[in-house]
């Protein structure tokens, strides 16, 4: 191929390719699970896939069409996740009488379980509350069971993924009632 000929198509080809890129954004069309996991990406942790996949989990979270829907569902799960990490703190506190886990497993859980229902509860009619019950009262709960968990000497890794837990659902929480404000 002549070296001029092989030019003429290159340009062609790249004004063709470069007129279409505006194109390209316009018609990604991600759900909105996806968008708050993008977010979630960017602001909080790299892991995007861990968060697709938690949020996956709930088989209507893919299907949602408003932000309050999907704000809903992600504090149910995060309920729900809640409950389950407190049973699971209240069958160790029977094998380990520790003080650090009998206040995480009754105490803590309790407020971080309550402040996600008080969310839950303001997602429809004021969502800026929502927020500020995951900011303050479930923030609250949550520190404080993470600074016992500092000071007894036993190392609780099971305890801390749980808290972990906790931390991502109210990131992910806040990040989709974002949406509704304003």
């Amino acid at each position: 191929m002549n070296p001029s000929t092989f030019l003429s198509i290159f340009v062609t080809l790249s004004f063709i390719f470069i007129s279409h890129a505006p194109l390209v954004p316009s018609t990604i069309n991600f759900k909105l699970y996806q968008v708050v996991c993008i977010q979630y990406g960017i602001r909080v942790s790299p892991n995007i896939k861990g968060c697709l996949k938690a949020l996956e989990s709930d088989p209507q979270i893919p299907q949602v069409k408003t932000y309050v829907e999907l704000s809903s569902l992600i504090i149910e799960q995060a309920i729900k996740n809640s409950t389950i990490s407190q049973i699971f703190l209240k069958i160790l506190m029977r094998k380990d009488h520790s003080p650090t886990i009998k206040e995480c497993a009754n105490e803590d859980y309790d407020g971080i379980i309550k402040a996600f229902e008080n969310a839950l509860a303001n997602v429809i009619h004021n969502p800026q509350t929502a927020i500020n019950y995951l900011r303050r009262d479930l923030a609250y709960a949550e520190e404080k069971c993470s600074r016992a968990l500092e000071d007894d000497p036993k190392p609780y890794f099971e305890v801390n993924v749980l808290i972990d837990k906790v931390y991502f659902y109210q990131a992910i929480a806040e990040l989709s009632l974002t949406h509704l404000i304003g």
